[in-house]
């Protein structure tokens, strides 16, 4: 994708001054580029912005703004007010911004950078295949995978080189092996004909091998390259035990409630900037990215509820701790939807704090 140079100069400053863009990966970080709102407006124009049912995210890139919420005001008069700790704008609410000056502003829905931060821990821990990942990510016998198993199939795949030329026959195949460069086509052999057909062309991103390409395992197809051309295996028994492993298990808050009051331990997993803003009283705090290295200091006669923003990064981390042999269940919903007391220990100031009566 070719951007522009002003969007390059806000990427810039997202990755290396504002929170959590700081922590992405440059592979991610392009990514987001899809999913933040980058929005200009000129001074004394007023902008009407409606938040999902998560907390979304405002940040001030440059100028100065007013941001009006139920009739409340908070003033925003510097970039760097909104750099480490972004504007929460409440859940299903329209807020207006008051442009005092020309500005830049980057809206993102904070679900959608919860999945990405995932994926980026996951890209991470492969680091060898990283640069792979969205071919991955993106095809389909990948996509019946949960994003927690993902990191295993990457584990248990091989990667190999075919020369342009080579073939290999659909009754040999037990095997999927995923395009990641080169390109190949599937042939049929007519025997009454005594003659081969073309059936697809292959690319980068496409699977063939077992039930993913060939049609029906029809012993009469051949892949055969057309140019040099370097794949992923990952074999059948492989996949069979990754799709059959057990769920991730979550609990309800309700009953989350309950059980940690009867002995179970809570453990947050977000950035630290997060849980210093916010958190449910009682945790200790292991970020992902620093779960694996950290896990003796859990103890293994504890069972642990992990929670996150919403859910996609506990997930993670209770099958991290699963195959460590803790036990451990996922927060359904998350710090998003716990219903009870959540402590909010830093002072600092978000537009739901605001009394200031805007006339």
């Amino acid at each position: 994708m070719t951007i522009s140079i002003k969007l390059q100069k806000v990427l810039f400053k997202l990755g290396n001054l504002y929170f959590p863009f700081n922590y992405l990966s440059p592979e991610r970080l392009q990514e987001i580029i899809n999913h933040i709102r980058l929005i200009e407006l000129q001074q004394d124009e007023i902008l009407q912005l409606r938040s999902s049912a998560s907390e979304d995210y405002l940040y001030l890139m440059e100028g100065e703004i007013d941001l009006v919420c139920e009739d409340s005001i908070r003033t925003i008069s510097h970039p760097e007010e909104t750099q480490r700790s972004p504007v929460r704008l409440p859940r299903h609410q329209s807020c207006r911004i008051i442009a005092k000056t020309d500005c830049i502003i980057s809206h993102a829905k904070r679900e959608i950078l919860d999945n990405i931060i995932a994926w980026d821990y996951i890209g991470r821990e492969t680091r060898d295949t990283i640069k792979y990942i969205d071919i991955v990510r993106n095809t389909l016998v990948f996509q019946r995978l949960p994003v927690t198993y993902i990191e295993n199939a990457f584990s248990c795949m091989k990667p190999h080189h075919f020369k342009k030329g080579e073939s290999i026959s659909a009754d040999e195949s037990d095997a999927y092996y995923l395009i990641l460069n080169g390109c190949a086509e599937v042939q049929t052999y007519n025997e009454a004909r005594q003659k081969h057909r073309t059936v697809t062309r292959l690319e980068t991103g496409d699977i063939f091998g077992d039930k993913a390409q060939l049609s029906s395992k029809n012993s009469n197809e051949t892949v055969t390259m057309l140019e040099d051309t370097d794949v992923l295996i990952l074999g059948e028994s492989d996949y069979q035990n990754l799709i059959n492993r057990p769920q991730v298990r979550t609990v309800q808050p309700q009953v989350a409630k309950t059980m940690l009051d009867n002995g179970y331990e809570l453990l947050d997993v977000r950035f630290p900037e997060e849980h210093s803003e916010s958190r449910i009283p009682g945790a200790s705090i292991i970020p992902l990215s620093a779960l694996s290295k950290r896990l003796h200091e859990l103890n293994k006669n504890t069972p642990y509820i992990i929670y996150c923003y919403s859910g996609p990064m506990s997930a993670i981390a209770s099958l991290i701790l699963h195959e460590h042999n803790y036990e451990a269940l996922s927060l359904e919903g998350g710090i998003r939807d716990w219903p009870y007391e959540i402590e909010h220990p830093s002072a600092i100031p978000n537009i739901v704090a605001i009394t200031k009566k805007f006339h």
